[in-house]
C-alpha cells in the first residue's frame, strides 16, 4: 500500500514538472516573433555600426584635437557599441534561434546584464559628458592625457555593469528565459528607470540649460567669433545626443512598464519592434558621433584658420608700419 502511494505521488509530481517545463517552453518561442527580418536587420546594422565604430575611432586616435573634454566621453561610448555588436546581438539571435536560452540560465543571465549595461552606460556617459562640459566650458581645452581619460571611462563602465548585476540579480521570480524579474515587477522596474534614465536624463536637462544661461551671459563677454561658435555647437551637440538617449532607450522601457501594469498588451510582434529598436538605436549612435565630430571638426578648423590669416594680416600691416624707410617717413613729414 505504502509503495504504490510513493509511485502514484512520484507519477503525479513528474506529470506536474513536465506540464511545467512544457509550458515554459511553450511560451519560449511566442516572446518574440522569430523570423528572417530580426535576423536581417540585427545583422545588417551590427556590420555598419561596427564599421562607424572603427572609422571614429581610427579617427579619435590619428586626430590629437578630438583628445579633449569636448569631446573624448563621446568616443568611449563606442565601447558600448562593440559589446552590442560582438556579444549581445550574437548571443541575443543564438540564444533564441537555436533554443540556447531554454538549456542555459546562466546565458540568459550574461545577456542581460550586458543588455542593461549598456543601456545604463551610455546614458549615464552622455550625462557625465554634460556635467564636465559644464563645469569645464570656459576653461582653456587642452589635449587630455590617456591617464585622465581612462579613469572616467572606467568608472562609468564599472558602475554601469555594477548597477546592472544587482538589477539581475537580487529581485527573485519565477525563471522565464531571458526575461529578469525586473521586466515583471513594478517596484523593481520603477528601480531601475530611476537609475537608467529618470537621474541621468535630469542631469543632462538641467546642465543644459545652466549651460545656455551661462553662455548667454558671457555671450557679451566673449571677444571672438570663434569662442562664440564653439560654445553654440557644443550646446547644439549635447541637446542632439540628449535627443538621441531619448529615442533609444525609451520605447523598449516604457514599453516593458506597461506589459507589468497590463500583460494583455503583450505581442510578439510589438516586443520583436522592440528589440530592432533597441539594436538600431545603439548601432546609430557610431553615425551619429561620425557626423557630428566630422562637422566640428571642418567648422573648428574653418574658424581657426580665418581667424589665423586675419591676424597674419594685422601683424603684416603693423610689420610694414613699423619698418618703413626713414626717408619716406621724412618726405611724408615736410
Amino acid at each position: 500500500m505504502i509503495r504504490d502511494e510513493l509511485i502514484l505521488t512520484y507519477t503525479i509530481n513528474d506529470t506536474n514538472n513536465s506540464l511545467i517545463n512544457t509550458t515554459e517552453n511553450a511560451t519560449i518561442p511566442s516572446v518574440y516573433a522569430l523570423g528572417p527580418t530580426l535576423a536581417t536587420i540585427s545583422s545588417t546594422c551590427i556590420i555598419v555600426g561596427t564599421c562607424f565604430s572603427i572609422i571614429c575611432i581610427y579617427r579619435y586616435l590619428r586626430k590629437p584635437h578630438l583628445r579633449t573634454y569636448f569631446t573624448y566621453i563621446f568616443h568611449y561610448m563606442l565601447i558600448y557599441c562593440l559589446i552590442s555588436s560582438f556579444i549581445n546581438v550574437p548571443i541575443f539571435l543564438t540564444g533564441y534561434y537555436l533554443n540556447l536560452f531554454e538549456q542555459s540560465r546562466h546565458l540568459c543571465q550574461y545577456y542581460a546584464t550586458n543588455a542593461l549595461a549598456i543601456n545604463i552606460g551610455m546614458v549615464t556617459c552622455l550625462a557625465y559628458a554634460s556635467l564636465e562640459r559644464n563645469y569645464l566650458i570656459f576653461r582653456r581645452n587642452g589635449l587630455l592625457s590617456w591617464r585622465r581619460q581612462f579613469l572616467p571611462i572606467l568608472c562609468l563602465i564599472l558602475y554601469s555593469y555594477i548597477i546592472s548585476i544587482l538589477i539581475i540579480f537580487i529581485p527573485q521570480c519565477d525563471y522565464i528565459p531571458c526575461a529578469p524579474c525586473h521586466t515583471r515587477q513594478l517596484i523593481s522596474m520603477l528601480i531601475w528607470l530611476t537609475f537608467s534614465f529618470i537621474i541621468p536624463e535630469l542631469i543632462m536637462f538641467t546642465s543644459t540649460i545652466i549651460l545656455m544661461i551661462r553662455l548667454h551671459r558671457k555671450h557679451n563677454g566673449l571677444n571672438r567669433h570663434r569662442d562664440k561658435n564653439i560654445f553654440h555647437r557644443i550646446v547644439i551637440q549635447m541637446i542632439l545626443y540628449m535627443i538621441w538617449s531619448c529615442l533609444y532607450y525609451c520605447p523598449p522601457t516604457f514599453y516593458n512598464l506597461s506589459l507589468i501594469i497590463d500583460s494583455n498588451i503583450s505581442s510578439p510582434s510589438i516586443k520583436s519592434a522592440m528589440i530592432i529598436v533597441s539594436i538600431v538605436s545603439v548601432q546609430s549612435y557610431p553615425i551619429l558621433t561620425f557626423i557630428l565630430m566630422i562637422n566640428y571638426h571642418r567648422k573648428t578648423k574653418n574658424t581657426i584658420k580665418k581667424q589665423l590669416q586675419h591676424e597674419s594680416k594685422l601683424k603684416l600691416h603693423v610689420l610694414s608700419t613699423i619698418t618703413e624707410p626713414p626717408a619716406l617717413q621724412s618726405s611724408q613729414i615736410h
